[in-house]
């Protein structure tokens, strides 16, 4: 006796599975790509930062200098808020990238999506 022929069966279960990959694989790119985008925004925010917290604290310093020469409070006050500028322009700096790495992250996710749709809908049901 011969094999009845499952190629048409196996076709239907090899569609089955590439599209559930295709699900599976287009739902992680959803997310991963906005994620990568916040993340090297927030590596490369935290680069540019870095210069920013050191020229805070060394003008702070050239400052606290100048207040203990002179021991005029003004310049002692200065200090502290060049200090604290420093840190806020940093921290700045950080979130404005962050935002743009997500949003560069979701606007190169469009075009991903429409090909995952476009693959989806070739497959045959």
């Amino acid at each position: 006796m011969s094999e009845p022929n499952n190629t048409s069966n196996n076709t239907w279960y090899s569609m089955k599975l590439l599209r559930i990959f295709l699900i599976i694989f287009g739902i992680m790119a959803l997310v991963v790509v906005p994620l990568l985008g916040y993340f090297i925004g927030t590596l490369i925010g935290i680069h540019m930062s870095a210069n920013d917290v050191d020229q805070g604290y060394a003008y702070g310093g050239l400052l606290y200098t100048v207040y203990n020469a002179t021991h005029n409070l003004v310049y002692y006050q200065e200090s502290q808020i060049s200090q604290a500028q420093g840190i806020a322009d940093g921290q700045s700096d950080i979130n404005t990238l962050q935002m743009l790495g997500l949003v560069f992250g979701l606007v190169a996710d469009f075009p991903v999506v429409l090909l995952f749709v476009r693959e989806y809908e070739k497959m045959e049901p």
